[in-house]
């Protein structure tokens, strides 16, 4: 299905989601951040007409189905797929420890019993996205950004 465009991996939250994107050739984490649902709604309309996504990747959820109700208004059903979201949170913290080796005494520490400093939103929607597509993306330090407000 995600074929000619980028594609993008959404973490649906009641206070904060996860989105992220990749360049256009999919090969790549274009971008990853954390936003308010509104924000992300945001987001999404924003790259609907700048990026022409080829699909968009929703965790299925307990907000996936409201999300996927409100974004079936506009976005072609064709290029929305749920994806499962069981165990997502648990390899984003493991895939934030890849990102970000733990230093000093940390490394001494199992990663069963690591706690990222910072909230894993992002990360859960880079695997989504990465399920969705069924590969890995290239990843970039600087593709991450986070958008929360209080």
């Amino acid at each position: 299905m995600a074929e000619g465009g980028c594609a993008i991996g959404l973490d649906p939250g009641y206070s904060k989601c996860g989105l992220a994107c990749s360049d256009a050739n999919q090969q790549q984490l274009d971008l990853c951040l954390i936003c308010t649902p509104h924000e992300c709604w945001q987001y999404l309309q924003d790259w609907w007409l700048e990026r022409q996504p080829a699909a968009l990747y929703l965790g299925d959820g307990a907000r996936s189905t409201r999300w996927r109700v409100d974004l079936l208004t506009w976005w072609p059903p064709q290029n929305l797929q749920l994806v499962p979201e069981s165990h997502t949170t648990l390899e984003a913290r493991g895939r934030y420890w890849q990102l970000h080796p733990p230093r000093g005494w940390r490394r001494l520490l199992p990663e069963g019993l690591r706690q990222p400093p910072r909230p894993v939103d992002d990360l859960a929607a880079l695997v989504i996205l990465e399920r969705g597509l069924g590969r890995s993306l290239r990843v970039m330090p600087g593709s991450f950004r986070t958008a929360v407000r209080p």
